[in-house]
């Protein structure tokens, strides 16, 4: 009878954390198929010259909630999207998930990530440097699969304060 028990208390621990982990992420993107939340910011003039460290000229993350398929897990996925001041674009895509509070998003394979928490009125504070760094893609070709760049901290490269924008321009994330 222990054995059950414990299979039982079990079960139930990770069943427990398993809903914190999705509520924390609810936050940002309910869980329901298809379910996308994006936020943006394009940085100005005077914002740039203030801080003539700051390579990111714009930045974009779209968070797209995916239900289970007999191919995937059910999977909150994103995708960044940067503009540098040298005029170089990539993107990043791959899963989120819970990390105390806040959101990890990260490409696979090492290739680093953000920490993403919840700001006053729907932003958010985009996490560069808790990570140091992510891998950004400039295409999506064959001919080009190892095109990119890494985004590192930087001096003004720390942390992107990025606002809410409405779920009708949001083109949901793919993974």
């Amino acid at each position: 009878m222990f054995p059950k028990k414990t299979l039982f208390l079990g079960t139930a621990l990770i069943l427990s954390t398993l809903s914190v982990a999705a509520g924390e992420l609810d936050a940002f993107v309910q869980a329901r198929d298809g379910a996308t939340a994006c936020w943006s910011r394009s940085y100005s003039a005077q914002h740039l010259r203030e801080h003539p460290h700051q390579q990111v000229t714009a930045m974009d993350l779209t968070v797209t909630y995916m239900e289970e398929t007999a191919m995937s897990p059910d999977q909150y996925v994103f995708r960044l999207e940067a503009q540098l001041r040298d005029g170089t674009e990539g993107y990043a895509v791959g899963p989120c998930m819970a990390q105390g509070g806040k959101m990890w998003c990260g490409v696979e394979c090492d290739g680093g990530g953000v920490l993403v928490s919840n700001r006053n009125g729907g932003d958010i504070l985009v996490d560069l440097a808790a990570v140091g760094a992510i891998a950004m893609s400039t295409s999506c070709g064959e001919d080009d699969f190892d095109s990119g760049f890494s985004l590192q901290s930087g001096i003004d490269d720390k942390t992107f304060l990025l606002h809410s924008q409405p779920v009708q321009i949001c083109e949901p994330a793919r993974y």
